[in-house]
């Protein structure tokens, strides 16, 4: 039933007209079936919905995915299938529906997603679709977004509507932006930390531990600077870089998690000259390479393959174990947990988690876990 909610890649006029040559992603993406019975290592979907009065975004996903099509592919043994787009429906609540179907499916089969957007909103039903009581999202955001009534339609309107459970992280705020009281209120309610951009600048690396244990990114075109990324509804003079949000999207990608990626807020009707649909699908690219380079560095049981670090902090009464990664110098570290009998559980952590730990700091990623859970 719900490939019935597709539009298939294969019948829309951009890609019946692709003409690039074999080193085009575009190429493999038009070539490329699935028969259900060999899984791909990603997929690509379309959220174009735009029966909003206030949306913009109803060509975003085609006009994204034109650019997209004409970057370089991966290697052969690295498989992506274009899914086309979920089809409009006749309300709103339709479309909402259409996608949360699809989502579901998709969620079922593991497979990490690309989802070009769209209307930011449309995270809501992506996030239902995983079915997960647990599901961590990250949002890459400048700002956070206002309670507005259900049946307004304008990007501020998504967060209160997250499933009960959902842990959010916001990346990239912007101070000028986030009174105290809201930022308090989110970090209270949200059970997620909330990362400025001035802190991602001091140390980006720090935000791949943190995207390692992410299920899905919602990322708003409007977290960029406008002169880097047009085509957002918000045009603000500050905020990430394109190679910023690149390094991001690469760090999702390589995510020990079958995460998803989507790109929100893409408007073609304030990109004249698609610079923003040039930037949206370098930003997608990047995801995609990262699931292209992953490796299963997960460290399970005895974990003999990772070089182990015992360290002492005063105040704590045991001493931190941190576990690196020979060959992805991934970091790793114990945490208490009343549910591990034989294994301690481990969680994504960085090299500065453990320089603080040898400087007799007990690392916030450690204070965070504590708190939550035990």
């Amino acid at each position: 039933m719900w490939k019935e909610l597709l539009v298939p890649a294969s019948t829309l006029p951009l890609v019946k007209t692709f003409d690039g040559g074999d080193d085009l992603l575009g190429r493999q993406l038009k070539d490329g079936r699935w028969d259900g019975s060999h899984l791909p290592d990603a997929f690509i979907i379309g959220v174009p919905d735009a029966r909003c009065p206030e949306s913009l975004f109803s060509e975003a996903p085609d006009r994204v995915r034109e650019h997209l099509y004409h970057l370089k592919t991966f290697n052969a043994s690295f498989r992506i299938v274009d899914l086309g787009n979920v089809k409009c429906g006749n309300t709103p609540a339709d479309s909402m529906a259409a996608v949360k179907i699809v989502a579901e499916e998709i969620a079922s089969l593991g497979v990490p997603l690309l989802i070009l957007g769209g209307d930011q909103l449309f995270t809501v039903p992506l996030v239902k679709g995983l079915e997960n009581p647990q599901v961590h999202l990250s949002l890459v955001d400048d700002r956070l977004d206002d309670n507005h009534p259900e049946e307004d339609c304008r990007l501020d309107t998504f967060i209160n509507h997250l499933p009960s459970g959902t842990n959010v992280n916001l990346l990239a705020a912007q101070s000028f932006f986030i009174s105290a009281d809201e930022k308090e209120n989110f970090q209270t309610s949200y059970n997620g930390s909330l990362i400025t951009l001035g802190t991602i600048r001091e140390g980006i690396e720090e935000m791949e531990p943190l995207l390692r244990e992410t299920d899905m990114v919602s990322f708003d075109l409007g977290s960029m600077k406008a002169s880097e990324a047009p085509g957002q509804l918000r045009n603000s003079p500050n905020g990430l870089t394109g190679e910023e949000a690149c390094q991001l999207a690469w760090y999702a990608g390589i995510s020990t998690k079958p995460c998803w990626f989507a790109l929100f807020g893409y408007s073609p009707q304030q990109d004249p000259e698609n610079l923003g649909a040039m930037m949206c699908a370098q930003i997608g690219w990047y995801f995609l390479n990262g699931i292209d380079k992953r490796t299963d560095d997960i460290p399970l049981d005895e974990a003999i393959d990772f070089a182990h670090y015992v360290v002492p902090v005063e105040g704590l009464p045991e001493p931190v174990t941190f576990l690196k990664h020979p060959v992805t110098k991934r970091w790793w570290m114990e945490v208490p947990s009343p549910d591990c009998d034989l294994f301690p559980l481990r969680i994504p952590c960085s090299k500065g988690d453990y320089k603080r730990a040898c400087k007799n700091e007990i690392p916030e990623r450690w204070w965070n876990y504590f708190d939550k859970n035990c």
